[in-house]
Order: structure tokens, then sequence, then C-alpha cells
């Protein structure tokens, strides 16, 4: 939840780095590059082996930032310059959906009822909270094309990430997956070119975005999401669009519509019955205490008990 509400910052700062001169692309790969140093120089003092690390399948963790986390990235970040942006948000927020289908798909992992209800919860929150904005706008068939596909990567990119990242510690799967990302916007970058915010104000907003929203949330990440899985991870994840909203309202003096106060709500409603039904699922998986009395051993001749 940390995590998510750190990126749920984003949206107010990347307007605010757009405004200085950034490309959505530029502003990513500064933002994986700038993360990388303390994500390095962690891993470092922790003396973690960075090559023990890459024989054991970590090539794999950048293998996925490059391709599906950077896919899921560019996507998002590229519909919202053309489409409107409540239209884009919503449709990334498909993804909890999409993510639990693939956790049975892959996984064979079954359905249960009370997460099919926490979704519903948490996208008809989504919806209420979006579609005040949707009224009028033209459907911009460019900027749906790059939306369409981002929650789609971004639920592969759960469910495959949460398998490898069990496998390494939270600060090696942190850096191997920015180490992915940062190569494909480095590639980018010098296809189309890496611009620089034109003000110091810029660079200080930049390097926390690196610090914060980058190294500290990909380690909160690389550290929760095996732990939880995909569907869960997915669920919790919402609070980022609450943030969003919450931002909007006391930075940007956005107004506070009932549509979206009762929106907000469904989605921490969700969140929270998603906690409860595993909470009441672990208590029933728990063994039940014996009534009997523990069983007693009799000291053996060497224990010095005889």
């Amino acid at each position: 939840m940390t995590g998510s509400v750190t990126v749920g910052f984003m949206p107010i700062m990347a307007r605010r780095l757009y405004e200085d001169g950034l490309s959505p692309s530029s502003m990513l790969l500064w933002r994986y590059a700038l993360a990388l140093l303390p994500l390095l120089a962690a891993a470092a003092l922790l003396r973690l082996d960075f090559r023990h690390a890459w024989r054991n399948g970590a090539w794999l963790i950048a293998l996925v930032g490059a391709t599906l986390g950077a896919a899921q990235t560019l996507c998002f970040w590229q519909s919202i310059e053309t489409l409107e942006t409540s239209i884009a948000v919503l449709l990334f927020y498909t993804y909890p959906a999409l993510t639990l289908l693939l956790d049975r798909v892959i996984f064979k992992r079954a359905i249960r009822l009370p997460a099919v209800l926490c979704i519903a919860t948490i996208l008809f929150g989504a919806a209420l909270i979006t579609g005040p904005g949707m009224s009028g706008q033209r459907l911009d068939l460019r900027g749906l094309l790059w939306a369409a596909p981002s929650p789609v990567f971004y639920a592969a990119y759960l469910a495959v990430t949460t398998q490898l990242l069990r496998r390494h510690p939270p600060l090696i799967g942190a850096a191997f997956l920015y180490i992915g990302m940062g190569a494909t916007f480095a590639v980018t970058g010098l296809w189309l070119g890496v611009g620089t915010p034109g003000t110091s104000a810029g660079w200080l907003l930049l390097l926390f975005v690196g610090l914060v929203p980058g190294a500290l949330t990909i380690t909160l990440f690389s550290y929760s999401a095996p732990r939880l899985g995909p569907s869960s991870y997915a669920i919790i994840a919402n609070m980022e669009l609450v943030t969003v909203v919450a931002v909007g309202v006391l930075v940007l003096h956005e107004t506070m519509s009932p549509a979206r106060a009762v929106g907000g709500a469904l989605i921490v409603a969700g969140i929270v019955m998603h906690g409860l039904s595993r909470r009441s699922a672990a208590t029933r998986a728990a063994p039940l205490p014996s009534s009997r009395p523990p069983a007693t051993r009799a000291p053996s001749p060497a224990s010095g008990g005889g």
C-alpha cells in the first residue's frame, strides 16, 4: 500500500516535468537511471552478489522488465498524450480482473467468489471516479490503441514477476527490473533523443521521482508482490487511484464530487474486504489446537535427570 500511495503522486509530478520540457520517454529513462544509483549502492553495502544472481536466473527479471514492464509503462504514458486521462485510467484499472483471470489460466488457481466481489467493487469505484471526466469526450483512436494493451501487459507483468522475484532478495529483484526497463528506454532515447529539465526545480523534482516513486517503490514491490501473489497485489495496489484523487483535491484544488467520494470509498472497501477474506481463509486453514495435554518424555540417562 505504501508503494501504491507513492506512485499515486506520479501524475502531478509528471505534469510538472512535462511543463519543464521533458517527454514521457525521457522522464521514464531518467527515473530508472536515477533510481538505479541508490539500488546498486544499497546492494553493494549489503554485499549482494550480482554475478551469482545473474547465473541463478536474475537475467530473466531484467528481460521481463525490458519487455512487459517497459511496454505497460510506455503504453499508458503515451495514451494520455492524445486520449482523455479519465478514459486511459479506467481502461488501465481493469488489470485486477485480468490478473485474476491470468492467475487462473497460468497457475490453475481457483477463482474464489470473495476475490471476484472485491474486484467488482473496485472496478465500480474506479468507474465512479473517472466517469465524470468522460462526458462529452471524443475517443481518440491512436490514444485508444495505446491504452488498450496497457492493462494486459501489466497483468502479465505481475503474473510473471511474482514468480521470478521469489528466488532473489528484494534489492536484487528491484535492481534487475529497473536495469531491464532502463535499457529499453535508453534504446528509445538513442532513437528519439533524451530531454533534460529546463530548471533547477525540474532537476530536483526528477531526483525525487527517481528516489521515491522509483527506487523506494520498486523495492517495496519486489518485497511485497511475491508474498501477496499477483491477484492480491493487483487489488491492494488500487490505493494508487485513491491517492491520485486525494492529490488532485488537496494539491490541485479539484472538486470532490459525490461520485468521486463514493468511488474512493468503494475502492478502499474492496481492499478491506479482500484483506478480511484472506484473514478468514487463513484462520480456517490453520490447524485446530489439540485438546489432549502434550506428551512428556522421560529424560534420558545422559541428561542427568535419572
